[in-house]
């Protein structure tokens, strides 16, 4: 064991229990992660060729997920970022893609946060997989939070108004992966993934980390 180890002992990304070598996570979490239902995007994404997820957001999922984005824990950003990495290259020999993007966050949540976790797993799983990360779709500084929207078609018009194209020249021609945390109502996917279609990509597809038992219905 090396000092650092000493210092700061390795944790599980999940519940924070000591868990020891290279592990991620504790041999409880490993079990419940087992256990769960193998996520399924049921609903399809408009404009997207296919989608998957790596976990489901419930349980110690969700509650790791809230504290990365709230109390600056960024351990399960290279933890999810390589199970989005497995959940592409177990997709690539059928979906060829290019390069892997992401959903830009706002300035608020950037701020606060000081990263943007969809941009973490994006570049995680573009370094797991060979593929380059670009950032292509850009967001209003100032747009309104999904989180602050609650019924699905009054996501659709937030999303719609809040993201735009970037550099066309990135995606034309190509085949890409568009990567998010967290899938709810697909709103924010459809969006991103339209204006992607917009600038030149011959195939959009999408992973996100972790999505909602039960997506909201339209």
């Amino acid at each position: 064991m090396n000092l650092l180890d000493l210092l700061f002992p390795p944790r599980c990304v999940l519940c924070r229990r000591g868990v020891s070598g290279k592990a991620r996570v504790c041999p409880a979490c490993a079990a419940e992660l087992r256990q769960q239902d193998k996520p399924c995007v049921r609903e399809p994404i408009e404009g997207c060729m296919a989608a998957d997820a790596a976990l489901v957001y419930q349980g110690k999922v969700r509650r790791a997920l809230i504290d990365c984005k709230y109390q600056n824990r960024r351990a399960i950003g290279s933890w999810g970022g390589a199970l989005v990495g497995a959940c592409l290259m177990r997709h690539q020999p059928q979906w060829k893609a290019d390069l892997v993007t992401y959903v830009p966050t706002t300035l608020g949540h950037w701020w606060k946060r000081g990263f943007n976790l969809s941009y973490l797993l994006a570049k995680a799983a573009a370094r797991y997989s060979g593929l380059p990360c670009v950032r292509t779709v850009r967001r209003k500084w100032f747009g309104r939070s999904q989180l602050k929207v609650r019924t699905a078609k009054e996501r659709r018009k937030n999303a719609e108004q809040t993201y735009f194209p970037g550099k066309p020249s990135s995606v034309s021609g190509k085949r890409v992966v568009l990567v998010d945390d967290i899938l709810t109502s697909g709103a924010t996917a459809a969006a991103c993934v339209r204006i992607l279609r917009q600038m030149g990509a011959t195939e959009v597809f999408f992973i996100c980390l972790a999505k909602t038992p039960d997506i909201r219905k339209k």
